[in-house]
C-alpha cells in the first residue's frame, strides 16, 4: 500500500511539526511555505551587518511535551537558553541557533518543501484535494493541512465545509518590528519590555559587533493597530525615535521594518483543530488555541496524533 500524500500549508512552526510527526509515522509529506525562508513568526532577518530575531524573541515551555522538543533541539545544537539581565520571567528563555529560524530546520530536515508559492484555492477532487498555485496545479494529495493564520487559513477551506466558518472568529493583534544598527550605542539594556500603547513595546539587544549594535524593537499591540497602514519606512522611523528620546540613541545607519498583521492572538477559537466532515481538510496553528508559540506546538501535536490514528 503506497504512502498517504499529505500537503502541509505553511512551515512555522505548527506546520514544520506536523510534517516531521507524519513523515515519522510513513507519510509522504510535501511543505509549501508562501516566503523564501521558514519558520513563520519564528523570523530571522540577515542582513550585511548582522541578523535580527524579528518575530517571536524566545520560546518558553509550560507542558512537558513542549519541554521535551527544545530539550531535543537543545541537543541537537539548534536551539540555546537566553539569560538577559533584565529578563522578568522565571521560565527559562529558549532562542534559535543561529536564529529563531534555526528551532524547525531540523524538524524540516529531508523533508520535501516547497517555498516561494503561495496557495490560493484547495478543490475538493473525489477523495483528494486538488492545490492550485497562482496558475498552475500542484496535483492531488490525500490530506491537506493548513498551518496558516487564521484568517487566510479561512479564505481557502470555508468553501470546502461549513466547520471551517469558525474561523472568522479568531482575532490577531498586530505587530510593527523595526531592525536597526547603531554605531557608538553601546550603553543600551540586552532586553527591555514596554507597554501596549507604546512604540517600544519590546526591545532587545540583536547583536554587538565591531562598533555596531542591532537592536530588534517591537510595537506595542495598541500602537501597532493604530499605525498598522502606514508606509514601513514611516512606522519603523516613528519606532527609532521613540528609541532616540528613551536611550540617547544616534541616527541609525541601518533600518527596516516588517509588519506583522497576524502577530498576537487575542481570541483563539478554543479547540486543538478543525477537520472536515471527509477528515480530507484541516486547519492547526496557534489561531486555534492561543498566543504563544507553544499553542502552536500543541494544536500541531494533538492534530498530528489524531492523524497517526487515521494513517495506522
Amino acid at each position: 500500500m503506497s504512502a498517504e500524500k499529505i500537503a502541509i500549508i505553511g512551515a512555522g512552526l505548527a506546520g514544520s511539526v506536523l510534517a516531521r510527526t507524519l513523515v515519522d509515522a510513513g507519510a509522504d509529506v510535501c511543505v509549501i511555505e508562501k516566503s523564501g525562508g521558514t519558520g513563520g513568526r519564528l523570523a530571522t532577518r540577515r542582513t550585511e551587518h548582522g541578523a535580527f530575531n524579528h518575530g517571536a524573541q524566545y520560546l518558553a515551555a509550560k507542558t512537558a511535551p513542549f519541554r521535551a522538543m527544545l530539550t531535543g533541539l537543545s541537543h541537537a545544537g539548534s536551539v540555546d537558553v537566553w539569560a538577559p539581565a533584565e529578563k522578568d520571567r522565571d521560565a527559562v528563555w529558549h532562542i534559535g541557533k543561529p536564529g529563531m529560524s534555526g528551532v524547525v530546520k531540523p524538524l524540516l530536515a529531508g523533508i520535501d518543501l516547497k517555498s516561494r508559492t503561495r496557495v490560493t484555492e484547495l478543490i475538493a477532487d473525489g477523495d483528494q484535494v486538488a492545490l492550485k498555485v497562482q496558475d498552475d496545479n500542484l496535483g492531488l494529495f490525500d490530506r491537506v493541512i493548513v498551518t496558516a493564520p487564521a484568517p487566510q487559513a479561512f479564505d481557502l477551506t470555508v468553501a470546502l465545509d461549513p466547520v471551517f466558518q469558525s474561523l472568522a472568529s479568531v482575532r490577531y493583534a498586530p505587530c510593527w518590528t523595526a531592525m536597526a544598527v547603531f554605531k557608538g550605542f553601546d550603553a543600551v539594556p540586552e532586553f527591555v519590555r514596554g507597554k501596549a500603547n507604546d512604540a517600544i513595546g519590546w526591545m532587545a539587544t540583536a547583536f554587538k559587533t565591531e562598533g555596531k549594535t542591532g537592536l530588534v524593537v517591537q510595537a506595542g499591540a495598541d500602537w501597532s493597530c493604530d499605525h498598522l497602514e502606514l508606509p514601513k519606512e514611516e512606522a519603523a522611523g516613528l519606532i527609532i525615535e521613540a528609541v532616540q528620546q528613551r536611550f540617547d540613541a544616534p541616527a541609525p545607519v541601518h533600518l527596516d521594518a516588517h509588519r506583522w498583521r497576524y502577530s498576537l492572538v487575542e481570541r483563539p477559537l478554543g479547540t486543538a483543530f478543525l477537520a472536515s466532515r471527509s477528515e480530507r481538510v484541516f486547519v492547526a496553528g496557534d489561531g486555534l488555541l492561543g498566543g504563544r508559540a507553544e499553542s502552536a506546538f500543541e494544536s500541531a501535536r494533538q492534530l498530528g496524533d489524531h492523524l497517526k490514528t487515521l494513517l495506522a
